[in-house]
């Protein structure tokens, strides 16, 4: 699809998502963003108990490996097709990603220092604490802003895409995709 074959993006209430025709196809992507918002809550309650800081440790650490591979589909192919199809930049929301870098680097150097303390040593074992809640407490409020910027920018524009064109996002490579941005506006529609 050439500049001139642009659409504007659509500009789609979040009230309205759900009486789309489209949405049962992208509701996953809110509903995956429900579940990080829900497994972030979870670690900000485990992280003050002491008793529970270890497993919230480990369910920090496997959240991060599966977060970093939802976010290297949505830098790789989600944003990109997104951006070139509608004209839109993702800048932000690649920001965001970096933003969360960031912060989780906060989370897993806290749990280190705890890790590293002196059992013998109370205070510095609560100091410990403190920071393992502080960069849980930031670690959450990057990703609650995060999302909610990426919902609203991505799902309106998901919304707006015909059943083929999104059967195509799903089931071609990015290239492919992107290339087939290029051809004429007849073609698009018809596959």
């Amino acid at each position: 699809m050439t500049q001139a074959h642009k659409m504007a993006p659509p500009d789609i209430p979040r009230s309205a998502w759900p009486l789309h025709p489209n949405w049962p196809a992208h509701a996953l992507l809110v509903q995956s963003h429900a579940n990080f918002r829900l497994v972030s809550a979870r670690l900000k309650t485990e992280v003050r108990s002491p008793r529970t800081v270890p497993a919230a440790a480990r369910l920090f650490r496997r959240w991060m490996y599966a977060m970093s591979n939802h976010e290297h589909y949505e830098e790789s192919k989600l944003y990109p097709y997104l951006e070139k199809r509608w004209g839109v930049s993702m800048l932000g929301l690649v920001e965001g990603h970096e933003g969360l870098h960031s912060q989780r680097a906060e989370v897993f150097a806290a749990f280190d220092a705890l890790d590293a303390q002196d059992a013998l040593d109370p205070k510095a074992e609560e100091r410990a604490r403190v920071r393992i809640r502080g960069a849980i407490d930031g670690y959450d409020a990057r990703l609650l802003a995060h999302l909610d910027l990426e919902e609203q920018t991505v799902v309106p524009l998901l919304l707006e895409l015909s059943p083929t064109e999104f059967a195509d996002y799903t089931l071609l490579p990015v290239h492919t995709l992107l290339a087939k941005l290029d051809w004429p506006a007849e073609q698009i529609t018809k596959g």
